[in-house]
């Protein structure tokens, strides 16, 4: 069974699971990952956290409860996990824009906002070809200064590598750092943190830029070439089908991977960029 089955398995559990409550050690188990390596691996094909995932396809139904089968809001809000009648009012007057009870009263149905069940054709359309990884022995730690992202929002990124270059005014030959550092506790809510940056060595005289060391490691080093619209189709082969057959020695035990860019990269979605997506590893004996 290939990875790509386990996760419309975990997707076909989670559907069965959406007026219960359910973990994310129940969700990776019915997938047969980790749920160190589930939770990524999820995001990756998803696009989605566990989490996100589950509130979004709740909230999805919650809302053709309410306005195809006219339901009160109370029953809905108890039927697909919410504690109280305020909480759902809020998760749901969030995601769609306006309270249950204006939904119910209008039925509308605010399409642009749901999220339907991904199915295995959808999860299909968005792989990619296989790239192989090369291995790079631990050297130093990185010292890096940059910018946090707000949000790990496409569009978040992007302004935060551009508000960096415009403090900073790096060249194209430059080594650029994109760090996503993943949590140290997890639960179904799994929060990314983004971090555009350059050599701390290099900017040591700007003050406003925060600093991040990550320590001396080993790498697993992953090519990407074409548009950084892309790259989570590279992620998706690193985390469902490359390190799902990885031995033994590319264990993963770091809470971060990175993205890096040099001279090499031609622009966000010039067909010849090529940048690396280095995830670290156990040292190899």
């Amino acid at each position: 069974m290939n990875y790509m089955e386990q996760i419309t398995y975990a997707l076909s559990f989670i559907e069965k699971q959406l007026t219960e409550k359910v973990t994310l050690d129940e969700v990776a188990s019915a997938a047969g990952y980790s749920k160190y390596h589930f939770q990524r691996l999820f995001f990756h094909v998803t696009g989605e956290t566990v989490g996100q995932y589950i509130s979004k396809r709740r909230l999805t139904e919650a809302a053709k409860a309410l306005s195809l089968e006219q339901k009160s809001v109370t029953e809905v809000a108890f039927t697909y996990g919410f504690d109280s009648h305020e909480a759902f009012t809020r998760a749901f007057t969030k995601r769609f824009g306006l309270p249950p009870s204006a939904l119910r009263r209008s039925g509308k149905m605010p399409r642009y906002m749901m999220l339907e069940r991904m199915e295995l054709p959808y999860l299909e359309n968005i792989q990619r070809q296989s790239i192989e990884p090369f291995y790079v022995p631990a050297d130093e730690a990185l010292n890096l200064a940059g910018y946090y992202s707000p949000s790990f929002s496409v569009r978040d990124i992007t302004g935060c590598w551009s508000r960096l270059g415009q403090q900073v005014g790096w060249q194209p030959t430059q080594k650029r750092y994109g760090i996503l550092r993943y949590p140290d506790t997890f639960g179904l809510e799994l929060s990314f943190t983004y971090f555009a940056s350059l050599p701390a060595s290099e900017q040591a005289d700007i003050d406003s830029l925060e600093s991040l060391t990550l320590p001396a490691s080993s790498y697993l080093v992953f090519p990407h070439k074409g548009s950084v619209q892309n790259l989570k189709l590279t992620y998706q082969y690193i985390y469902g089908s490359w390190m799902a057959h990885a031995s033994e020695s590319d264990q993963l035990y770091a809470r971060y991977d990175f993205e890096y860019y040099d001279h090499r990269f031609l622009g966000n979605d010039h067909p010849d960029s090529l940048c690396f997506i280095y995830i670290p590893v156990l040292a190899r004996e």
